[in-house]
């Protein structure tokens, strides 16, 4: 169907929902899709959606995009406060809080969310002093973060802070430190996480020496206080680009880059005792963990050997394809969707993405493009929800991004919260690009989309 045709049904067929939304009702009966399905996510050739730039938004005045009927805001004034990035959901439980970064500064800070902008001085809570700050799954109070080599929990309504582990003091890591004497902290290089319920925990050991490298990879118990497994990283597997847990707990996942010595190469699964190693992927891209549809844990990652967003489960059976002419037969990986990295072709994919996996059963993958290149392909500038189903993968449009990046922290970098209610990513509607100020946006999902999309699956 001609995209522009698409739009007018697309216009009529959502009317009801929206008008749903705007009442604050459920769903539409009847099992009706509250999203714009991609026909086909495996082609490079999908209907596309101009990205329509007019005037920045002002903060906190809601819109909705007719095309795909979800409700747009701009929630953030002040340029070069953002979210962290796609990985971490940046909204305390019950999302009254939310952890941005001021990363001119490297500095993290607590706003409250009852009005807009965040980022108001009436909202202002405190500034969090801690490497990788990460919300309590339970406490909507307390952040945990690092500081050199212990985990401190920090209560941001009082400000105080307790070390809740020393590994200084740890009877297995603490002799490491004393001996090795340039070790300066634990860290998951920025991008991992402990289990989603804060019991186990993965780090690496870094020093000064030797350009700063990772020496050693460790895993801890925090219910039982006890390290369960150690690997000693050598010069041959120096390249590691972070580390982190499963989902539940029950794999260590690795970043390995791909010219690594075993058995860090690529990316790669572990179990909680670092005894066994398994490489599921060329290399450690752009990924997130999370559950698909049956709650089973599940790495969705950027292949770069195929071109293509692949599923793959925390299981050693999984195979890494190392070239793209070795295909998907027996690899126990799904392909969720094409990147048409097609230069020649008027719908050639020029985007970098970045992945969510925060909501069970579903990610979020978002894409950012440079001011030389074009809007082409359904995926460039896009937002788009996957269903995490191996039996049956599909995929929503969400949004257009009004986002150009040439600089880092200018990446779209968007991110679903844990309970699937909110989308936020960095934007700076092509405004000062390269000057890394951009503003968060903020989609609101329509209320009860997970029961909605269940509900339909369960009657196909």
């Amino acid at each position: 169907m001609n995209p522009s045709l698409m739009k007018v049904c697309l216009v009529v067929v959502l009317t009801p929902w929206l008008a749903g939304m705007a009442s604050g009702g459920e769903p539409a009966r009847g099992g009706k899709i509250p999203f714009v399905r991609v026909p086909d996510p495996l082609s490079g050739e999908n209907p596309t959606y101009p990205v329509q730039w007019g005037p920045v938004p002002e903060v906190g005045t809601p819109w909705v995009d007719p095309r795909f009927g979800v409700t747009l805001t701009r929630v953030t004034r002040t340029p070069g406060i953002r979210h962290e990035y796609s990985r971490f959901d940046p909204f305390n439980k019950g999302q009254s809080l939310i952890l941005l970064i001021e990363h001119a500064e490297g500095q993290f800070r607590v706003y409250r969310t009852n009005s807009m902008p965040y980022d108001s001085a009436g909202n202002f809570v405190r500034t969090v002093d801690l490497e990788e700050p990460r919300w309590d799954p339970n406490d909507p109070n307390v952040v945990w973060g690092f500081q050199e080599f212990r985990i401190v929990r920090l209560d941001v309504n009082t400000g105080e802070t307790r070390t809740f582990k020393d590994f200084a003091g740890d009877p297995v890591v603490g002799p490491l430190i004393k001996a090795e004497r340039d070790l300066y902290r634990i860290t998951s290089k920025d991008e991992g996480e402990a289990s989603r319920d804060f019991r186990y925990w993965a780090f690496c050991l870094q020093g000064s020496n030797e350009d700063y490298r990772l020496r050693y990879l460790f895993t801890w118990d925090r219910e039982e206080d006890r390290v369960l497994g150690m690997h000693k990283i050598t010069k041959q597997q120096r390249e590691v680009d972070c580390a982190g847990m499963s989902p539940l707990g029950n794999w260590v996942w690795i970043g390995g880059e791909p010219n690594n010595a075993e058995p860090l190469r690529g990316l790669t699964i572990a179990n909680r005792e670092l005894t066994r190693f398994h490489q599921i992927d060329y290399a450690g891209g752009h990924a997130d963990v999370g559950l698909d549809v049956a709650g089973l844990e599940v790495i969705v990652l950027q292949n770069s050997r195929t071109d293509c967003v692949d599923m793959v489960p925390f299981d050693w059976t999984v195979k890494s394809i190392r070239e793209p002419e070795e295909g998907y037969e027996g690899t126990n990986r799904v392909r969720l969707l094409r990147l048409f990295y097609a230069s020649d072709s008027p719908q050639g994919f020029s985007s970098g993405l970045h992945i969510s996996c925060n909501a069970p059963g579903w990610c979020v993958v978002s894409t950012h493009l440079e001011p030389k290149d074009k809007d082409r392909n359904w995926l460039d500038l896009g937002l788009i929800l996957v269903r995490l189903d191996a039996r049956n993968p599909e995929a929503f449009y969400l949004a257009k991004i009004n986002n150009l990046t040439s600089q880092y922290w200018e990446e779209t970098q968007a991110t679903i919260t844990n309970d699937g209610a909110k989308v936020v990513w960095a934007a700076n509607w092509g405004q000062g690009v390269g000057k890394e100020k951009c503003f968060l946006m903020q989609l609101d999902m329509p209320a009860g989309w997970q029961k909605a999309m269940q509900s339909r699956t369960n009657t196909e």
